[in-house]
């Protein structure tokens, strides 16, 4: 046991905040902390927690509208949009049977082969319109826009039950099965001579 004391330098016992000039203890209760090529020795930050949150809050408000726009870009872009679509598909109730997003987005790719980016049912070109809702849920949609479509509603998402489609054509579509579609045709044939009606 040594009677050796532990030198203590008085004038490191408290810090004084930068922001508020208040002084508290230099400990990590009332600064962040960074550590050094020290062991044991950290450095403390200028403002004290306090007043850095209140910085951080205020940094966030005033670029609150900056943020949400350059959110909406990404969300435009086509990773960004299937992005947020396969985001929905992982905590969608019907079932995902995809093994990652690289294999969920191959499914456009390959549906672009035959359809470009037309609506497979309507043959118009399909967009990825985002509205700015900063923060609040934007319910509305654009009929025009790309969506995600289970060709047998009973099944889950997958590579084969899996077709882009307009919102228009979703929609309309809805949870028919082919069955019923195939006689909705029939009657309409019977009624009218041709199933080919707008």
């Amino acid at each position: 046991m040594t009677l050796r004391k532990k030198f203590i330098n008085s004038s490191l016992i408290n810090k004084t905040c930068k922001t508020c000039k208040k002084t508290y203890p230099r400990d990590d209760q009332h600064f962040y902390t960074t550590p050094t090529s020290r062991v044991g020795i950290y450095n403390y930050s200028a403002k004290c927690i306090t007043c850095y949150c209140e910085y951080n809050n205020k940094y966030k408000n005033k670029n609150k509208t900056k943020k949400a726009e350059a959110d909406l870009i990404y969300l435009k872009s086509e990773r960004g949009f299937f992005k947020q679509m396969w985001g929905n598909i992982i905590k969608s109730a019907h079932g995902n049977d995809f093994t990652n997003y690289e294999e969920f987005f191959k499914c456009w790719i390959e549906q672009q082969k035959v359809y470009g980016t037309k609506c497979p049912f309507y043959g118009f070109e399909m967009t990825r319109i985002r509205g700015l809702s900063l923060g609040k849920s934007n319910k509305k949609t654009t009929s025009t826009n790309i969506s995600k479509d289970r060709i047998i509603s009973s099944g889950p998402y997958s590579k084969k039950n899996i077709m882009f489609i307009s919102w228009k054509a979703n929609s309309e579509k809805r949870n028919i099965s082919p069955k019923t579609a195939k006689r909705f045709l029939e009657i309409v044939k019977e009624r009218y001579g041709t199933d080919e009606m707008e």
